[in-house]
């Protein structure tokens, strides 16, 4: 939950004018990480220890500026990674799920907290596999609805609603990564049915900031953007958003189609201080056992 101090300078001056837009339309920065469980962990055993014993030590840190606004654990249930069969699977094949932390200031995360550097950072290794671990921390923008946009009903179980996450890598700098982030997030929701997504927003990474020394991750490709989708419902909409990724003009979307990867999860919220949403263990295992065996 932080990165090197030496960013702090940075991230101050390049996104303390965010922090007037306030957290909805163009918020603060997120951290984002794409997590692949260790060995030894069955997928329900990771998403156990990461929800109630890795995010109890989150929710117990002091509550000062390195302490997150929200947290949300998206659990994967599907998932695809690149299209290159001629060759076996990339080391960083596979996922568990997505977590976010949302900045609650322009300076949250900026500088190591004691308790970030003696409690949580060290828990990782108990559930994360490190140098598989995809991160970044960036800016996250509204591209359809923003995050006051009603959700979708409710599901009838404790799973959550449905978000997919494109981890999109670009093949050319000839582009921003703005600019790139946009015209995927465009191709997918122009040929979506307006019926399939509510919600939709890209993430660009802040320049010159690399969060990967603590997550994990180091030598994995790029991740020049992260888009998000909220989905209206289920099953048919997972099969309509698939169907236009794999329909994609890669080439000319400047889109690596060997690097870049889609995730389908269920949202889980860990708190949500905006909205005063607590850790509730009761809660979070209702969540769990809905999502698992």
């Amino acid at each position: 939950m932080l990165f090197p101090i030496i960013a702090h300078l940075l991230l101050v001056l390049g996104i303390a004018v965010h922090g007037a837009l306030g957290r909805f339309d163009q918020s603060f920065p997120k951290q984002l990480a794409a997590v692949r469980r260790r060995p030894g962990l069955t997928h329900k055993e990771f998403l156990y220890y990461h929800t109630l014993v890795h995010g109890l030590k989150a929710w117990n840190a002091p509550r000062d500026d390195a302490f997150a606004a929200a947290y949300t654990q998206n659990y994967a249930f599907d998932s695809v990674f690149g299209v290159n069969n001629s060759v076996p699977n990339a080391a960083y094949v596979g996922r568990d799920d997505v977590a976010e932390l949302w900045s609650s200031s322009p300076t949250t995360f900026t500088s190591p907290s004691n308790y970030t550097q003696e409690v949580i950072g060290p828990d990782g290794a108990n559930f994360n596999d490190l140098p598989a671990a995809f991160s970044i921390f960036g800016i996250e923008t509204f591209v359809r609805g923003s995050a006051s946009t009603p959700t979708a009903k409710a599901p009838a179980s404790e799973k959550g609603h449905v978000v997919v996450f494109f981890w999109a890598s670009a093949t050319s700098e000839s582009v921003s990564n703005d600019t790139f982030a946009r015209g995927v997030a465009d191709a997918l929701l122009t040929r979506l049915p307006s019926n399939a997504v509510y919600r939709a927003s890209i993430h660009v990474p802040v320049p010159g900031v690399d969060i990967r020394p603590y997550f994990g991750g180091e030598g994995l490709p790029t991740i020049s953007s992260v888009i998000k989708l909220w989905l209206h419902d289920g099953d048919a909409a997972v099969t309509k958003v698939r169907a236009v990724q794999t329909a994609l003009d890669y080439k000319g979307l400047h889109l690596d189609e060997n690097v870049s990867f889609m995730m389908f999860t269920r949202a889980v919220t860990i708190w949500d201080l905006d909205r005063n949403v607590p850790y509730d263990d009761c809660r979070l295992r209702a969540s769990l056992q809905a999502n698992t065996y």
